[in-house]
């Protein structure tokens, strides 16, 4: 028999958890809250970015150019 239960969520799984729906927020700040809440795995700060940029749940409200982080908002 198979018991069903509860892995640990991913690191990115943790991540996105952190983020409130409509909320404007970059890559290093929810690495900051990561580490304030004493999560051991952290993703590096451009794989976290990588993946918002690839996930439906969040939007690029300000790409990065030659200066300054991308801002993302999670809209699901």
């Amino acid at each position: 028999m198979i018991s069903l239960r509860r892995s640990k969520p991913t690191s990115y799984e943790a991540a996105k958890s952190l983020v409130l729906i409509e909320e404007e927020i970059t890559a290093k700040t929810v690495i900051d809250r990561m580490v304030t809440l004493g999560r051991k795995e952290i993703p590096t700060n451009r794989s976290l970015a990588a993946k918002f940029k690839n996930d439906s749940d969040f939007v690029v409200v300000r790409p990065n150019g030659s200066q300054g982080p991308t801002i993302f908002r999670r809209i699901k």
